[in-house]
């Protein structure tokens, strides 16, 4: 696989990332990316991968079966009809400001697209994770969700 920029994986965060998961029958992982954590977690009844970038997405392998969706992160999050088992995990582009270096991603995000994703999901009604860089944008808009910092190794 190649090294993929933002990956959990080569910045030892998978393992608690895991760890920290609540019991759930449907695992989605928006931004899908490398996805180091999908591939590393035990699998769920249901696992569904999301990513904008179809080269993300053709070269992404798991030992266990997982639906492939080339879909935007919020329109899918928008119309799946969720039942309360689900555990999302998001870990969109991080915010250009939180960033070591300038734009790397294919599908980037601007600071509206952030809004827009974390208006999306503090309506969920099931589990959800956010991987990013801290920001004031999303301690005002996660005021009253839990929030760790692990230290990282910036690639």
């Amino acid at each position: 696989m190649n090294r993929y920029f933002g990956s959990k994986a080569t910045s030892g965060l998978c393992q608690p990332i895991i760890s920290m998961m609540p019991p759930h029958d449907t695992y989605i992982e928006t931004h899908l990316g490398g996805g180091a954590i999908m591939r590393r977690k035990p699998p769920a009844l249901n696992n569904i991968a999301i990513d904008l970038d179809l080269k993300a997405l053709n070269a992404f392998s798991c030992d266990y079966p997982v639906e492939k969706v080339h879909d935007c992160a919020h329109q899918f999050l928008n119309k799946y009809d969720f039942r309360g088992r689900e555990l999302v995990y998001c870990d969109p582009p991080y915010l250009l400001y939180t960033r070591t270096s300038d734009r790397r991603y294919r599908f980037d995000y601007e600071e509206r697209d952030h809004i827009e994703l974390l208006e999306i999901v503090k309506r969920l009604p099931c589990s959800v994770m956010l991987s990013g860089y801290p920001s004031t944008l999303y301690d005002n808009f996660l005021a009253d969700w839990g929030n760790l910092e692990l230290q990282v190794m910036n690639q």
